[in-house]
């Protein structure tokens, strides 16, 4: 039975794709073709839609591909903030390497709420400022989840990048987590595409249908692999960036602010940049 031996947890909207996408490139590190198995998220309700992997043989059958790469893991960004998943991962996979990407809170927040806007999920309609005061998925910071795997795994297997790291300095990120992982540091995959962008629709009925939960999960095991990229660039090129407003970025930054200051406490890194607006 093949198990991973890393997984990336996180954090949902702060580059995970981009993660699996580079780590999918390496030839020593062995990726499955799902992304976001939700397996250790998943405790016994839900549909396969929201949870597609829910047994311990469904989950090892994701790495039966395996052929001798060095490093074998998976990406679920829920990881990071489902209470449970850290006991699971613990129980199941003790010495598993853990990366964690990490984003502004602020910009977190608001990439998810145009997330649910295009997607018709939670507040269609509703402005940001007031969906933020009452949607616990759009105050969701990192201290209390990073603080619950510090707690079950030692500080070495836990390897904690930020979003602007990725963006910034890519191959050197990179070449840092390959070393993490135990392979080829030398590797430089493509870094010139950004994966899953955020925004608002151009063609909102191009958006809806590349963006179907279920049509994607009928279709995904038929689905040859040489079409996945072209409709992830289509998807990617119908949507537009739009900001957030003064008032309300000023708002959001001033409820996260105990949580950054209590996450670069927890990660040895000066976050303050993400105070200024």
């Amino acid at each position: 039975m093949t198990l991973p031996n890393f997984l990336i947890i996180g954090a949902a909207k702060a580059g995970t794709t981009s993660l699996y996408e580079h780590f999918r490139a390496h030839p020593e590190i062995f990726m499955p073709r799902l992304k976001e198995a939700r397996f250790f998220s998943y405790d016994g309700r839900g549909n396969k839609v929201k949870f597609p992997v829910q047994t311990l043989e469904e989950y090892t059958a994701l790495f039966e591909g395996v052929a001798g790469e060095t490093a074998i893991g998976e990406a679920t960004p829920h990881y990071l903030t489902y209470p449970e998943a850290a006991g699971r991962i613990r129980e199941l996979l003790p010495d598993a390497r853990l990366i964690a990407s990490l984003r502004n809170p602020v910009d977190r927040s608001f990439s998810i709420y145009q997330m649910n806007q295009r997607n018709h999920a939670a507040n269609v309609g509703v402005p940001y400022a007031r969906a933020m005061q009452t949607e616990p998925y759009l105050q969701d910071g990192y201290a209390a989840h990073l603080a619950r795997y510090l707690a079950l795994f030692p500080r070495e297997q836990l390897r904690i990048i930020l979003l602007e790291d990725l963006e910034q300095k890519p191959k050197a990120t990179l070449a840092g987590l390959f070393g993490f992982l135990g392979v080829d540091t030398t590797f430089v995959p493509d870094v010139s595409k950004v994966a899953n962008p955020g925004g608002t629709p151009r063609i909102k009925l191009v958006h809806d249908v590349l963006a179907n939960k279920k049509l994607i999960s009928a279709t995904r095991s038929l689905m040859p692999e040489a079409l996945v990229a072209p409709l992830k660039a289509l998807r990617s090129r119908n949507l537009r960036k739009e900001g957030m407003a003064p008032a309300d970025r000023a708002a959001a930054t001033a409820f996260f602010r105990d949580d950054i200051l209590r996450t670069q406490d927890l990660i040895g890194r000066d976050l303050s940049h993400w105070l200024q607006g």
